[in-house]
C-alpha cells in the first residue's frame, strides 16, 4: 500500500513538469505586425506605430496601432497590453525611422543598439528612413486598391532584375557599421507615393551613425554593384537612346604604392537598346553610356571622399593589406589618399 501511495505522489509531482505548453497561443489568437515605425515626440517620448495585417473586411486590409512612452520597449509593451490578442513582434520585417531620429546621431545609435539587442525584434529586419509622418506612411496602404498588407515589406524584395536601384539594409548591418573601421553603410529613404504605396527617394549614407550625404536612386544602384549585386533590369537614358542592362559584373584590383591605396575597377555591362533616335549607332550609345556611368561614379566618390565616408566599402578590400592595428586609421590616413581608376565597358547582348 505504501508503495502505491509513493507511486501516486511521484506521478502527481511529475504532472507539474508536463505543462510546459501552458503559455502557447494558437495562431488565430496572435497578431503579427510586419512593419514598425518609430519617431520621437516632445523631445523625450517615443512614438511607436505598427501595421498589423487583418482579414479583409469592408475593404480594410491592415490596422495601424500607435503607442507613446518614454522608451521604445515601454511603447511596445503598451501595444501588447492593449491588444485583444497576443502580439508577436518577432515577425516584424521592416522598421521605418522618421527624420527626427535618423538625423540625430546619438538618438540613431541608441535606437539601432536597442533593435540589435532586443529579443523581440529580428536583427534581420530591414531598416528604412522617411521624411513623412509614420502614421501617414503606414495608413497609405489602405487607401490603395488592390494592394496587400505586406506591400511595404514586399517593396524592398521584388527580386532580381525588377528594381536594381533599391537598397535593402538590415538592422545588423547598420549596427556593424557603427563599430567598423573600414565599412560605412547606406539606408534607403522612402515616403508615400501618390499612385503607389511607396516612393523610393534614394538612400542616406551613414558614417558611425551620422548622416553625411544623400544618394539618389541612380547612385544607389551604382553602390549596389560594389556589393556584388547585379544591375539587371536597370534602364539608363543617354539622351538620344535608352537602354536596359541585362547583365553586369565588376572586377576590383587593389594595390598599395608608396603607402597609398590604389583601386582599379572595371565594370562590364551587357545591354539591350530599347529605343533610339534616327542615325544613332550602337557604338555611339555604348560610348555615351560608359561616359555617363563613369561620370556618376567619379562625382559620388569625390563627394564621399570629401565627407570622409567610405560608401563603396573600399576599405574592406584592404583589410589583408594593412596591418590590423592600423585599420582603425583607414578613414583618416589611407582613405583620403585613395585613388580609383574606374572604367566602364558596355557591349551588346
Amino acid at each position: 500500500m505504501k508503495k502505491v501511495n509513493k507511486t501516486i505522489i511521484t506521478l502527481m509531482f511529475l504532472v507539474i513538469f508536463l505543462s510546459g505548453c501552458w503559455d502557447i497561443k494558437d495562431i488565430d489568437k496572435r497578431v503579427l505586425p510586419l512593419v514598425m515605425g518609430i519617431t520621437k515626440v516632445n523631445n523625450d517620448e517615443y512614438r511607436v506605430t505598427v501595421q498589423i495585417p487583418i482579414t479583409k473586411k469592408d475593404g480594410e486590409i491592415s490596422r495601424v496601432v500607435t503607442s507613446v512612452d518614454k522608451n521604445v520597449s515601454s511603447a511596445l509593451g503598451q501595444i501588447r497590453t492593449n491588444s485583444e490578442n497576443a502580439v508577436d513582434f518577432s515577425h516584424v520585417r521592416l522598421v521605418v525611422i522618421e527624420k527626427d531620429l535618423s538625423d540625430n546621431k546619438g538618438e540613431l545609435i541608441k535606437l539601432v543598439t536597442f533593435l540589435m539587442t532586443s529579443k523581440e525584434i529580428s536583427t534581420n529586419a530591414q531598416l528604412a528612413f522617411t521624411d513623412v509622418p509614420i502614421e501617414e506612411l503606414l495608413s497609405n496602404i489602405n487607401k490603395k486598391l488592390g494592394v496587400d498588407s505586406t506591400s511595404l515589406y514586399d517593396f524592398f524584395n521584388k527580386g532580381a532584375g525588377w528594381a536594381p536601384q533599391i537598397l535593402s539594409t538590415r538592422i545588423w548591418e547598420v549596427y556593424r557599421s557603427l563599430y567598423s573601421y573600414t565599412q560605412d553603410i547606406s539606408v534607403p529613404i522612402v515616403d508615400y507615393g501618390k499612385d503607389t504605396v511607396l516612393n523610393y527617394k534614394g538612400a542616406a549614407a551613414l558614417k558611425k551613425g551620422e548622416l553625411t550625404q544623400e544618394l539618389n536612386p541612380n547612385e544607389t544602384q551604382l553602390l549596389k554593384l560594389f556589393q556584388n549585386k547585379n544591375a539587371k533590369g536597370k534602364i539608363e537614358d543617354v539622351g538620344f537612346a535608352s537602354v536596359m542592362v541585362t547583365r553586369s559584373a565588376i572586377e576590383n584590383k587593389i594595390f598599395i604604392k608608396n603607402n597609398k591605396p590604389l583601386v582599379s575597377s572595371d565594370l562590364n555591362f551587357k545591354i539591350d537598346i530599347l529605343e533610339r533616335k534616327e542615325d544613332i549607332t550602337n557604338n555611339q550609345i555604348k560610348k555615351e553610356l560608359e561616359k555617363l556611368i563613369e561620370k556618376r561614379f567619379n562625382s559620388m566618390f569625390d563627394n564621399a571622399q570629401e565627407n570622409n565616408i567610405d560608401i563603396f566599402g573600399f576599405g574592406q578590400y584592404f583589410r589583408d593589406e594593412i596591418p590590423y592595428d592600423d585599420l582603425k586609421n583607414w578613414r583618416e590616413r589611407y582613405y583620403p589618399e585613395l585613388k580609383v581608376d574606374f572604367k566602364v565597358h558596355a557591349s551588346m547582348e
